[in-house]
């Protein structure tokens, strides 16, 4: 197999997750200059659920495509060497192996993976009860309850975190 293809998914597989990175951080920042100078607590005009998504999708399919690029020119320019820079391989596998460590602890980190927060068990449980809003008291007050409150923001029922997690455990 020619070096350019080799170096083509050599670039292409890190590249697909620096990409999406990359995306992230432009788009989070994008939002928050729209939100803080253009839009605010208003709310935004619908093209904006729209334009949005699609500029992300393409940001990202530029960033990786220009990845693979650089990768397939690169390539093409170490064909006049024999063999494989083995060097080469391992950055590859570390600058693919990192981001997506970066992605998973960063979603350990906000609660979508692994053992769910108070909070969101104390949401969750009002919500199967069907109460409109939950709440909890301050960390520092060494107490571990869940309120539920109605429609009103009226407190219906407070309950230990204890039984919670235990009733979320028997499921």
């Amino acid at each position: 197999m020619k070096k350019r293809y080799i170096y083509f998914m050599l670039f292409g597989a890190p590249g697909f997750f620096v990409s999406l990175i990359i995306t992230f951080f432009i788009f989070g920042g994008a939002s928050g200059f729209l939100w803080i100078y253009a839009y605010g607590d208003n709310p935004w005009p619908q093209y904006t659920g729209k334009i949005l998504p699609a500029l992300f999708i393409l940001t990202f399919l530029v960033l990786w495509i220009s990845f693979i690029i650089v990768g397939f020119i690169t390539g093409r320019n170490l064909e006049v060497n024999p063999g494989l820079n083995r060097n080469h391989i391992m950055a590859s596998v570390g600058a693919t192996t990192v981001p997506i460590l970066l992605i998973i602890l960063h979603q350990l980190s906000v609660g979508n993976m692994g053992q769910k927060s108070d909070s969101r068990l104390c949401s969750e449980f009002c919500s199967e009860k069907g109460y409109s809003m939950s709440g909890m008291p301050r960390k520092d007050s060494g107490e571990r309850t869940c309120s539920c409150f109605d429609s009103n923001g009226k407190e219906v029922m407070k309950v230990p975190m204890d039984i919670i997690i235990l009733s979320k455990s028997e499921e």
